[in-house]
């Protein structure tokens, strides 16, 4: 018995009717003219609704192209009418897709073109449809010119959709045909691979070097687009690019915001210091500020302070100037709109408390929108800024009691280390279920976050943190082999200030690694001391100092090194007169050091009743003329690209010792080497290792000089390794521009040009269409 055929779906579709005994009558394909003149009736429509008409009356009769094309009608005029959820909604359109769904085995290279364009716009996101469009696409690759490859790899990345065989294959049919390839082609295409994170790079090679022998073909999107793929892509470009790519944008003048967010974007994520290039888009933003949404601010202003460029004056009027719109336009920036803005302003350190009002009253508005990230961000933002809201903090610590499950180990602690910060330490309920939350995700901290936590626990309460101390430790103890010296000394100044004395194995694991670095100091600053300057020695000691890889060893530790050294043996300064004295600051970017002494050189006595030195910029050419050695610990946050590495000769404690030996130089060339009597410094700050080797080498030098060095303890809330602020990377992506298939590069309106949208939630470091 012969088997029962069933009409499928498509079947339906396509006119096929089953009939007695299992009979199937399928309709001969429609003539030319029929098609033809179908296809007129869907060209003469005058919009998208007129066209669903004809879908609707005559949709039986449609061929392949028909229906591609009434794809492409509706989506391009529903989306330039601002249409499209209208349409999308529309009781036609399920017919339209049903057609699509039905035809797609049949379409040419350019009926796929319109369709995947069509849907891709309209955001419709129909699985099935995409599945069958991929399939074709894959059937008929070799058919598709350089716009089709380009604009089905747009389309499929413009919904999100990541087909990995498909890409592979268009990848490798493009190669073939890159001659052929526009540079709009080009920018889709790249753009494509950057948006869905698909790395082929023998393809991308192809693209940048097409890219650089056409760069003057380039608009500015298109210029953009290209730049900003690559920097998506974090593929190598090399200096030949990036000197290619500075001397086009700087020549070109006009620039949509979108544009301009890009290019600061691409020039932030790879690291590129270029103050000229950063200072031109500066430039231009300010001309276009009327027309920046909140996401091109944002982008700008991310990249401004993740490069911690300020130096120009073109970026702080621009700063001057995205204040006013911040607080004028801050009630329609999104979510990450203002954790970005809010992020950048507190990094580069700009006065903006008008600004943070503005960003904190709308964020309070829109509290429940907030993913952890963006929720952190801002709060961060406001613990470094020093900005207290309580309206915000209040939502802020319900949303967190609310999604506690959904913070990382990072969220975690950044978000204490503000509320510390703050002194946000009313909510109890808040404080308890962020420490039981930590001890869960212990094992995903790193170093610093776990200091962090031991900090804050340390200000708001450590009554509310026993356990979660006790994880912190145990949690050390087990991965003290991945800790490197500054993540020790951190935690253990954390765990100092949060009073944690808990005996046992797990302390004594981390104080055995203290003990060490302390056993090395003390040697270095007594028998490793140089004897002379510019001997072997001085380079030995330097070595060595720097080898152990620490910047201070603490405030608990400095003072028994101290006590070990005898560097605080004389008469001290009390603490509140040195606190007194005119010229003292408290600020956290600046120490500042009081000294005073009563001396006696030869016949000669000498009295400082007090004087005050502050930390200041000095040269590493500075370091090496000191009578003393210093020694240059790394990185610090004075140096100057435009002047060069900050020497510790520029530290407050080195200027005041190197003063005081100096003057007593100067008189013991007239008076005799004898010196005696007292000298005392009392510094804002735990100091540096510098300036303990250079202490140690001062009370050398003077003998019978009573020395006294003291410090305070400043708190870790008031040092730029407080917090993390390193909390993802924004991506800028700006959709190209999207041609009718089969006009190659043809110029389009410029209501196709798409913004920078905000990203999926969850995802601060990620933007999309």
């Amino acid at each position: 018995m012969a088997a029962v055929e069933v009409l499928t779906e498509d079947d339906l579709v396509n006119g096929c009717v089953l009939g007695p005994h299992g009979y199937v009558y399928r309709p001969p394909p429609p003539s030319k003219q029929l098609t033809i003149e179908m296809q007129v009736s869907v060209t003469e429509c005058k919009n998208w609704r007129e066209v669903l008409g004809v879908v609707e009356n005559l949709g039986d009769l449609f061929d392949s192209r028909n229906t591609s094309t009434a794809v492409h009608r509706v989506a391009k005029s529903s989306v330039e009418l601002g249409e499209a959820k209208l349409a999308l909604a529309d009781y036609r359109f399920p017919r339209l897709l049903q057609l699509l769904k039905a035809k797609c085995k049949d379409l040419s290279a350019w009926g796929l073109s319109d369709a995947t364009w069509g849907l891709a716009k309209m955001q419709c996101r129909d699985e099935e449809i995409f599945t069958r469009l991929s399939q074709r696409a894959q059937q008929i690759i070799q058919e598709l010119d350089p716009q089709g490859l380009a604009i089905v790899a747009w389309s499929f990345a413009t919904i999100g959709r990541r087909e990995e065989e498909l890409l592979a294959q268009i990848a490798a049919a493009s190669r073939g045909k890159l001659d052929a390839f526009g540079v709009q082609n080009i920018s889709n295409l790249i753009w494509a691979n950057a948006t869905l994170g698909v790395r082929a790079d023998a393809l991308h090679a192809d693209l940048l070097r097409e890219s650089l022998s056409r760069l003057e073909d380039f608009t500015t999107q298109e210029l953009a687009i290209v730049n900003w793929a690559f920097a998506k892509l974090a593929y190598p470009v090399g200096d030949e690019w990036k000197a290619a790519i500075r001397g086009r944008v700087m020549r070109l003048k006009e620039y949509a915001p979108s544009e301009l967010s890009m290019i600061a974007w691409a020039l932030a994520t790879r690291g590129d210091y270029d103050p000229d290039l950063l200072a031109y888009v500066a430039r231009r933003s300010m001309e276009l500020m009327r027309s920046f949404t909140g996401q091109n601010l944002a982008t700008i202003i991310w990249a401004i302070a993740t490069i911690s460029y300020k130096d120009d004056p073109s970026i702080d009027e621009f700063l001057r100037m995205a204040l006013g719109a911040i607080i004028a336009r801050s009630n329609e920036f999104q979510p990450l709109n203002i954790a970005l803005i809010s992020w950048g302003l507190a990094k580069l350190s700009f006065k903006a408390e008008a600004a943070f009002e503005a960003l904190c009253d709308a964020a309070a508005q829109q509290i429940d929108a907030f993913v952890p990230q963006n929720l952190v961000q801002v709060l961060w933002a406001c613990g470094t800024a020093g900005y207290k809201h309580e309206s915000f903090l209040r939502g802020a610590a319900r949303v967190a009691k609310r999604s506690v499950q959904d913070f990382s180990s990072q969220h975690q602690s950044n978000f204490l280390w503000a509320c510390a910060r703050l002194g946000f330490k009313d909510d109890v309920e808040l404080l308890r279920c962020m420490a039981h939350a930590a001890g869960r995700k212990m094992h995903e901290g790193s170093p610093q976050h776990l200091s962090n936590i031991a900090w804050a626990a340390s200000q708001l309460g450590p009554e509310n943190f026993q356990e979660c101390l006790t994880a912190v430790v145990r949690e050390t103890s087990r991965r003290i082999g991945e800790f490197d010296p500054p993540s020790i000394m951190m935690l253990s100044d954390s765990l100092y200030e949060a009073n944690f004395r808990a005996e046992g194995e797990l302390m004594q694991t981390l104080r055995q690694q203290v003990f060490r670095y302390g056993q090395e100091l003390y040697q270095l600053f007594t028998a490793g001391l140089p004897q002379r300057r510019g001997l072997g020695d001085a380079q030995e000691y330097q070595r060595r100092l720097r080898g152990l890889g620490l910047t201070t060893f603490g405030y608990e530790h400095t003072a028994s090194l101290f006590r070990d050294l005898g560097l605080c043996e004389g008469q001290p300064w009390e603490v509140k007169e040195a606190m007194a004295m005119p010229g003292w600051t408290t600020n956290a970017r600046r120490t500042t050091v009081a000294r005073r002494y009563r001396l006696r050189v030869g016949s000669q006595d000498l009295e400082d009743p007090g004087t005050i030195f502050t930390s200041a910029f000095a040269s590493a050419q500075e370091d090496a003329q000191a009578d003393f050695v210093v020694v240059w610990l790394g990185q610090g946050k004075a140096d100057s690209p435009a002047v060069g590495r900050a020497g510790r000769s520029g530290d407050a404690e080195c200027r005041a010792l190197l003063a005081t030996h100096e003057m007593l130089k100067k008189v013991t060339q007239e008076e005799g080497q004898e010196v005696s009597g007292q000298v005392a410094f009392h510094t804002s700050g735990v100091p540096c290792l510098s300036c303990v080797g250079v202490a140690a080498q001062f009370k050398r030098n003077y003998p019978k000089v009573g020395f006294c060095f003291t410090f305070m303890n400043r708190p870790l809330s008031e040092r730029e390794e407080g917090a993390d602020p390193a909390m993802g990377v924004p991506n800028v992506a700006m959709a190209p521009k999207t041609p009718r298939a089969g006009l190659k590069d043809a110029p389009v309106d410029a209501e196709t040009r798409s913004e920078v949208r905000d990203s999926p939630a969850g995802a601060w470091d990620n933007y999309r269409r």
